[in-house]
């Protein structure tokens, strides 16, 4: 479900692009494997768009293993201009600034779905600058802004049998049934005790 998430949001930043939605071309949009370094000179083709999962944690309970899960995703914008540092984050008449790009990405983003059975839709959660800084070869200045969004999925824990079961974790079986639609409150529970082996 993660990798689908990030693979989801990438294509649709391509799709975009390829659909021409802003007047300057992102020369890397992929998912984050540390691609980003605050000490090296940068080797990837600015501007570009890093999508990373951040986490994912449980916020509801809706039976024995199912849970509704938040999960947090950074998406990582960068863009270098030769002028000096105002302009990788302003943007000029040739070279689009950081925050931009995040705006962009943010109103591409916003309340989307992407195909995935999610229970909330992404939804952006803040901007932060990451850096702003002239690289070693001091002509090139570079910004990097970490764009927050989260969701909300269904999620369905590890079967007991995956988990080195024992013949006592049986001992007890336990349903939860929900009658309304949309509702995560359990209307009936059922438990039934079985006999000790």
């Amino acid at each position: 479900m993660i990798g689908e998430l990030e693979d989801a949001i990438v294509a649709r930043i391509k799709a975009a692009q390829q659909a021409a939605l802003w007047p300057y071309r992102l020369m890397t949009v992929e998912t984050y494997g540390g691609q980003i370094n605050e000490s090296a000179q940068s080797t990837f083709q600015f501007p570009a768009v890093f999508v990373s999962f951040k986490r994912m944690r449980r916020k509801t309970l809706t039976g024995e293993r199912g849970r509704i899960v938040n999960i947090e995703l950074e998406l990582y914008v960068a863009a270098r201009n030769p002028r000096n540092e105002r302009a990788t984050r302003h943007g000029d008449m040739h070279e689009p600034g950081s925050y931009q790009i995040a705006e962009d990405m943010i109103a591409l983003l916003e309340n989307q779905r992407l195909g995935m059975p999610m229970h909330a839709p992404l939804m952006h959660t803040e901007i932060a600058t990451l850096f702003v800084a002239a690289k070693s070869d001091g002509a090139r200045a570079e910004s990097i802004l970490g764009v927050g969004f989260e969701c909300e999925f269904g999620w369905q824990a590890a079967l007991p049998e995956l988990a080195n079961v024992t013949t006592d974790d049986w001992l007890k079986t336990g349903q939860s049934f929900y009658f309304k639609p949309g509702d995560d409150i359990a209307d009936l529970t059922a438990i039934t005790q079985h006999a000790s082996p």
